[in-house]
C-alpha cells in the first residue's frame, strides 16, 4: 500500500507541476462569497502562494470501522492535488499488519485494504466510491484552499455563516455546505450526497459531515488541527474518523516517500 500511494502522489506532482504558482491577492478572490474571502484573510493566506498541491500529516488518527466497533489507532498520511482535483491517502492500522489507500483522481475512485501488502481485506472502485472519494476532498477544500479558485466549483453564500458549494469533476456533480463563526474560522461541512455502504455492493445516500473542532498556528497561517467525521444514520451520529493534523505542506515538487 505504501508504494502505491507513493506512486500516485508521484503522477499527482508531475501533473501539479504545469500549472503556475499565483499568489492569493484581492483582486483574485473579489468574485469569492464574502464568507470566503474572510476565511482565507483570518487564516493569512492573502499575499501568500496558492497551493497546488499539499501534504497532510497526522500527529494521531483514529478509525472505527462500525458504530459497534471499537476504536483503531491509524498512521495516516496524505496526499491532495488542486490542479487536478485529486487525493490519496495510506493508512496503517497500528499494532496489526493492515493497510489501506483511499485514492480519488479523474472521476475513479478506489478504496483498497489489505493484510500484509498482500491480502486482499476489501476492495471497492464503485461508481459510489468514486462520489463519495470526491466528497472526501470537496470536505477539505478549506484545509488546502487553492480549491476555492478552481473554475468547476460554484459557490453560493446562503447566510452570513453558510456558503453552498456545488463541484462537478470528471461528470460527478456534488454540492454541500460549509459552515462558519463569527471569526470567519470554517467549523463543519455537510453533504446528502456521500453514499454509506449498508452491504456489500449495496449504498444509500447519508447524510455526512466533517468538523473541525480546533485550529493552529503555522508559521503566519492558521491551519485545521483537530478534526472528526461522521454519518448521521437514522439510528443516530456514527463518528468514523478523528485525528490531529501535525502539519500541512503546500506546494510539494519533491518526494522521496520519507514521511511514510
Amino acid at each position: 500500500m505504501k508504494k502505491v500511494f507513493c506512486k500516485d502522489k508521484s503522477k499527482f506532482i508531475e501533473r501539479n507541476k504545469a500549472h503556475r504558482i499565483e499568489i492569493f491577492s484581492e483582486e483574485l478572490i473579489k468574485d469569492l462569497p464574502e464568507l470566503l474571502k474572510k476565511y482565507l484573510k483570518v487564516c493569512g493566506y492573502i499575499n501568500t502562494p496558492i497551493p497546488v498541491n499539499a501534504n497532510v500529516f497526522w500527529t494521531e488518527s483514529c478509525l472505527k470501522m462500525s458504530p459497534t466497533k471499537d476504536w483503531n489507532q491509524l498512521h495516516t498520511v496524505q496526499f491532495n492535488s488542486v490542479k487536478p482535483i485529486g487525493r490519496s491517502a495510506y493508512m496503517k492500522i497500528l499494532g496489526m499488519p493492515v493497510a489501506a489507500r483511499d485514492l480519488y483522481c479523474d472521476g475513479y475512485g478506489e478504496m483498497n485494504v489489505k493484510l500484509l501488502n498482500l491480502i486482499k481485506v476489501a476492495f471497492d472502485n464503485s461508481k459510489e466510491v468514486a462520489q463519495s472519494a470526491l466528497i472526501t476532498t470537496f470536505c477539505e477544500f478549506m484545509f488546502i484552499p487553492g480549491y476555492l479558485l478552481l473554475d468547476n466549483v460554484k459557490w453560493e453564500q446562503t447566510d452570513d455563516y453558510s456558503v453552498q458549494g456545488t463541484l462537478v469533476d470528471n461528470g460527478i456533480e456534488v454540492s454541500g455546505t460549509f459552515y462558519f463563526n463569527e471569526e470567519g474560522l470554517f467549523t463543519h461541512f455537510e453533504t446528502l450526497d456521500r453514499y454509506f455502504t449498508t452491504a456489500k455492493n449495496t449504498y444509500k445516500k447519508t447524510k455526512f459531515s466533517t468538523i473541525v473542532e480546533s485550529y493552529k498556528t503555522q508559521g503566519d497561517l492558521k491551519v485545521c488541527e483537530k478534526v472528526k467525521v461522521m454519518w448521521h444514520l437514522p439510528e443516530g451520529d456514527f463518528e468514523y474518523f478523528k485525528g490531529t493534523v501535525d502539519k500541512i505542506e503546500f506546494n510539494v515538487f519533491d518526494f522521496e516517500g520519507k514521511e511514510l
